[in-house]
């Protein structure tokens, strides 16, 4: 609908009034902040034609405001879409770094328990080789020790079956030595017999 000449004149003003805002909000950086500012700016321009359209019963200024009003609507829904999209991003980041972490701290413990296991295995094989060590030590000592005393019950058993042995033979030749004396003794009774017999016949 076409606005009427104060409507138009309402609106020239507006946009005059509104310049130095808008030329502020151009040349600001964008941001939530000057987004804001601009809805402000934008509300109360709405407002204004509002109020101006109900004064000079204006539909095509009420109409121009209901325009503005619902497109400002619009973008505080879209804005605070936005916030809740950031705010669920923001949350999922978190979230995400909070796993990343937590997985950091799994791996990190994971790597330190995998390392003491190592130590563990390589101090508990140090220790077997050292006990197996110490074993066969023990055993080779005692083997040793076991090998000079049968050795040396050899030696004894052979120096006793030495001395059995000579004894045996001295007993042989005290015996051999004794039937020698006796055969001598024999012969020489028998000698002495016969001497005696002859001289009993010579006689």
């Amino acid at each position: 609908m076409t606005q009427t000449i104060p409507g138009k004149a309402v609106d020239g003003a507006l946009k005059l009034a509104r310049l130095p805002a808008d030329t502020v909000l151009a040349l600001a950086p964008g941001g939530r902040a000057s987004a804001s500012i601009g809805q402000v700016v934008d509300r109360a321009d709405a407002a204004v034609r509002g109020a101006a359209a109900s004064v000079l019963s204006d539909p095509g200024l009420r109409e121009d405001a209901n325009r503005r009003e619902t497109a400002a609507d619009e973008r505080d829904r879209a804005a605070r879409l936005r916030e809740q999209a950031d705010a669920k991003v923001e949350d999922a980041e978190a979230q995400a770094e909070a796993k990343r972490a937590e997985a950091e701290k799994r791996r990190k413990k994971a790597a330190t328990d995998a390392k003491r296991k190592r130590e563990t295995a390589k101090e508990n094989e140090k220790d077997r080789k050292a006990k197996a060590a110490k074993t066969a030590e023990s055993r080779k000592r005692s083997a040793q020790s076991k090998a000079q005393s049968s050795k040396a019950k050899t030696a004894k058993q052979a120096k006793e079956d030495r001395v059995e042995q000579l004894e045996t033979k001295a007993d042989a030749l005290e015996v051999k030595e004794a039937a020698l004396n006796a055969a001598d003794e024999a012969r020489r009774i028998k000698d002495a017999a016969a001497t005696t017999k002859a001289k009993r016949k010579a006689g």
